[in-house]
């Protein structure tokens, strides 16, 4: 890191000095592999589907298939691997119409959430189901949990305020000073991954000391499709890391600092609490619920202002425009691409017969495009009018976390377009790789001074 990017970073409130060369060495030493796409180049995954599946399932779609069964290992002419590793003795289906899709998830009665996420789930997570693969009751008992005793609107504002903005600061700050001294920064390893990593580390409890530790094993778990062994052993350590955390911090007496593990400790409604396993499980779930995505979202807003270089100026003339910069990247190249339900029983969805018991695959991003509710949906436009997106689901089994996502995605936007309004890509767009089926994700973003 040169001297611009010391100089202009030092002042950061969050980190001094020995933090802050600390963090340089973990983000330059991130392995390439761990900013792929989890799934790219698995087996069964056609390599065409995984590059562009926006026009594999869009011609399926604008053909007048809005639920596509699943045959002989595909969708369509192309092969699709089975994600979640769902039981291929029963139906699966994928749904790409935006209206079909979105009925699935307004019917919790008819798609459930019990057993969604296959054998894959149950490897990482043997004995425990989360929030997330809860239905009726004991999801809504949970979940209000959650959203009243632990993530409060306050506690996420302040996350958001007093940990992510700075940081935000701190990397953009960081990324001016690379790019003034003639390098290239990546806004994948430079911004979005280390952003989430250090704010979920910091929302934990985990020392900077194990940040590249966090890091590793963290995109380890959410590797699965590349090594399902190596996942499930990477979530065994990580639940082993937290529960030592979590004792020594309960002999000492000091869950009580308004952190996740404090929370958690302190939450109680209508008799539920979390038990001490719930406490150190859940800290792991916030790597794919809380970061992965998230890190990968914040990546991709980025790299969609970078195409569209006219609309990046836009914003940084006119800051209202961040708001609609935001949902129509969010829109157009979402990270989550896909979430899968169950059929509880025999039912219909747009015309197709769907049997109980079906695997069900809600292909988010495509429907993200469905040009019968977006016109020309496949083009980027800041400009256009807003219609609510899938990318964050809707009903009961929203994404719980968005709150907080959009305020980090708006600060992240302040602090690029503030103390970076003058960058660009450092390649042609036609060398940056975008690839992933239930994850999508460039492998990096270079940019550098225009």
């Amino acid at each position: 890191m040169g001297s611009t990017a010391i100089d202009r970073i030092a002042a950061n409130p969050l980190l001094d000095q020995e933090a802050m060369l600390r963090l340089d060495g973990v983000i330059r030493e991130i392995p390439d592999e761990q900013l792929r796409s989890a799934d790219h180049g698995v087996a069964g995954l056609d390599p065409a589907v995984s590059i562009d599946p926006f026009g594999h399932f869009g011609k399926l779609r604008d053909a007048g298939q809005d639920v596509i069964q699943y045959i002989d290992g595909k969708y369509g002419p192309l092969a699709v691997y089975n994600g979640f590793g769902r039981d291929l003795a029963l139906p699966n289906f994928a749904v790409v119409g935006y209206s079909a899709l979105k009925s699935m998830v307004l019917d919790p009665a008819s798609f459930v959430n019990e057993g969604a996420y296959g054998a894959h789930g149950d490897a990482q997570n043997p004995g425990f189901t989360f929030v997330n693969e809860l239905d009726g009751a004991d999801h809504k008992a949970m979940r209000r949990l959650f959203e009243q005793e632990v993530f409060s609107r306050r506690f996420l504002t302040d996350l958001a305020d007093d940990t992510i903005a700075p940081l935000a600061e701190f990397l953009t700050q960081r990324i001016r000073g690379m790019v003034d001294d003639g390098e290239e920064a990546d806004l994948c390893r430079d911004l979005a991954l280390p952003l989430l990593y250090m704010s979920m580390a910091k929302v934990i409890g985990i020392d900077m000391v194990d940040l590249a530790y966090f890091v590793g094993l963290g995109e380890a778990v959410f590797g699965g499709p590349r090594d399902f062994e190596a996942a499930g052993r990477a979530a065994e350590e990580l639940d082993r890391y937290f529960g030592q955390v979590y004792e020594e911090r309960k002999a000492k007496g000091d869950l009580d600092k308004g952190d996740l593990m404090s929370l958690m400790s302190q939450a109680e409604r209508e008799g539920l609490r979390f038990s001490a396993r719930e406490i150190i499980v859940y800290c792991r779930f916030l790597l794919p619920a809380g970061i992965e995505t998230t890190w990968r979202q914040a990546a991709n807003i980025g790299y969609s202002l970078m195409l569209h270089p006219d609309q990046y100026r836009q914003i940084v003339a006119d800051p209202s425009l961040t708001t609609a910069a935001i949902e129509e990247a969010t829109r157009w190249m979402p990270s989550g691409f896909v979430l899968p339900r169950t059929a509880a029983k025999d039912t219909e969805l747009a015309g197709v017969h769907i049997p109980a018991g079906s695997s069900m695959y809600g292909i988010f991003g495509v429907a993200n495009r469905d040009p019968r509710i977006w016109p020309d949906a496949d083009r980027f436009d800041i400009h256009r009018k807003r219609t609510p997106h899938l990318t964050f689901s809707a009903g009961s089994h929203t994404c719980m976390g968005q709150q907080l996502a959009r305020q980090s995605f708006a600060h992240v936007m302040r602090s690029l377009t503030t103390n970076l309004p003058d960058i660009e890509l450092a390649v042609d767009p036609s060398e940056v790789r975008t690839t992933g089926f239930i994850i999508r994700c460039p492998d990096a973003v270079p940019v550098r001074k225009a």
